[in-house]
Parts: C-alpha cells; structure tokens; sequence
C-alpha cells in the first residue's frame, strides 16, 4: 500500500504523469497537470479532501494552484462553505467500509465463499515490482477500451506505483490480476485494478479484493474508501457493496483561477467524455 502523503507518491505523480508540482501546505496536497493547452489542479490527489474545507484551507489551495499556474482547480469533498462561489458543482457517489477493524469477512457472503475457495485456487498473490508495471499499464488499458473510457495514466506511472501499491495474481507463473492500494492518514483506498479476461473463471478479482482488504485491515486502518466507480459501471458499485461497503455521496467543486480558460477546459472536458459515451454505445 502507498502512503498518499509520501515522497514515493509524489514521484510517481510527477515522473510518470507529468505533475508539474507537488506541494504540501498547511491545508494539504497540491497537484497540478496538464490537461492538452489547460493546467488542472487537485488538492490531495488520489484521494480528494476527506472532510469539510473551510475558508482558510480552500484559500490555500486556491493561492497555491495559482502559484502553480493552474486555470482550474478540483475540490472534492463531503462540505464545502456556503459563502464558496465554484463555477461548477457535481455530486458523486463513493463507497466504504466505515469500520474496517470491526469488518468480519466470515459475516459477508461474498467474503466468505472467497475465503474457502482461496484455499484451492491456481492463483497465486505476491507483492507487484517495478518489472510489472508494463502488464499492469496492458492489463488497464485493455479494461479501458472494453468500457470505452478515456486513458488517464501511462506505463511509467504504474512502474512507479507498482512496487509500492500492487498486490499481482499470477495463473502458472503469470500475471493475470493485480490491485493498487492507498493509504491517507487512517483511510486505505482502492485505486486501480484490472484482470486479464481468460483468468476471469478462477474468480481474480474477488481473491484480489479480498487480499487488499485484509492488508488493509491488519495495518490498522481504520475504514476502506472504493472510491467513485464510472457512472457507466453501476454493476462495479454493486459489487464493492458486496464487501461490506455502504455508499457515500460527496460533491465535487470547480473553482475558477482564469475563468476564460477554466470554462474552456470544463467544455474540453465535457466534450471528452461525450467521445468515451460514445465509443461505449459502439
């Protein structure tokens, strides 16, 4: 699991996606990319702000992306101010085990019946390696392009990340799964995980999900985030609450720092995912 506050997650962020900075404040993390002509910056990035910002941190990371050279900045979080004047706002909906040290796998069916097949599947989990993160980028690109979504992170990124964050399922010696896991404070989060198709009957994913969980839960975390699943996959939030997770609604605010070209990225942006719905509806 990488620390979402470490060094090694800046490094990734910065040598494998091009983050042009990445900040800590009083009020958190900044990141900022590059988003084709426009800047996009995010405070503590992967996870968003995990409770109420008040004035005095929204100025922060406001005055920072500014210094940063962002156009727009992305603040996700469960409470915003009522005297905030965002140019956008959406809601989303994630999803968590609230109380991971009281999670009880043996409670959950889906949990359960994992557990017992563990113990006579093929698959083999072991820690991920910087050599994995070309499989792991293939494994997610070819998740990507059967759901017809845009591709946000390359090969470098995932080599960064992998040594760190993966935990790898491997069928007969090869790679078949993986999941990246974060942790922020007392929280873990789910950050990406793919499955190669043909691995698909020996139920991958549910001994990945299950692995991570257990991680999580033995380094005393406290409660697991899924994070937002795309509004496209509602199957993918169904099957994280069969884990024992419990929806959560948070909003998502859009602040301008040039508003000209703030309004030409939300618009590049909506246009983007008009082209994965799309490709999808192929």
């Amino acid at each position: 699991m990488i620390d979402l506050q470490s060094s090694v997650w800046a490094d990734a962020l910065r040598d494998g996606l091009g983050a042009t900075h990445h900040q800590h404040t009083a009020a958190g993390a900044i990141t900022c990319f590059k988003a084709g002509p426009f800047r996009l910056a995010y405070p503590d990035f992967f996870s968003g702000c995990s409770g109420p910002v008040d004035e005095q941190s929204l100025q922060q990371y406001l005055v920072t992306a500014d210094q940063l050279k962002a156009d727009l900045v992305r603040v996700q979080t469960p409470q915003l101010l009522a005297s905030s004047r965002p140019l956008a706002r959406h809601s989303q909906t994630s999803c968590e085990i609230t109380s991971l040290q009281d999670w009880d796998e043996r409670s959950l069916d889906k949990a359960r019946r994992t557990g017992n097949r563990e113990k006579r599947s093929p698959l083999r989990l072991r820690k991920g390696t910087a050599d994995d993160g070309q499989y792991l980028h293939e494994l997610y690109l070819a998740t990507i392009r059967r759901h017809g979504g845009a591709i946000r992170y390359n090969r470098r990124y995932f080599e960064h990340l992998a040594p760190h964050a993966a935990t790898v399922a491997e069928l007969d010696g090869q790679p078949c799964g993986f999941v990246c896991t974060g942790v922020r404070n007392h929280t873990a989060y789910y950050m990406h995980g793919a499955h190669a198709v043909e691995a698909r009957k020996h139920y991958v994913s549910d001994l990945l999900f299950l692995s991570m969980i257990r991680q999580a839960r033995a380094a005393g975390m406290t409660s697991f985030d899924f994070l937002p699943s795309p509004a496209n996959q509602p199957n993918l939030l169904a099957y994280k609450m069969l884990w024992g997770a419990a929806p959560r609604s948070f909003n998502v605010y859009d602040f301008a720092l040039k508003p000209l070209r703030a309004r030409g990225l939300l618009l590049a942006i909506k246009a983007s995912n008009l082209i994965s719905s799309w490709r999808r509806q192929r």
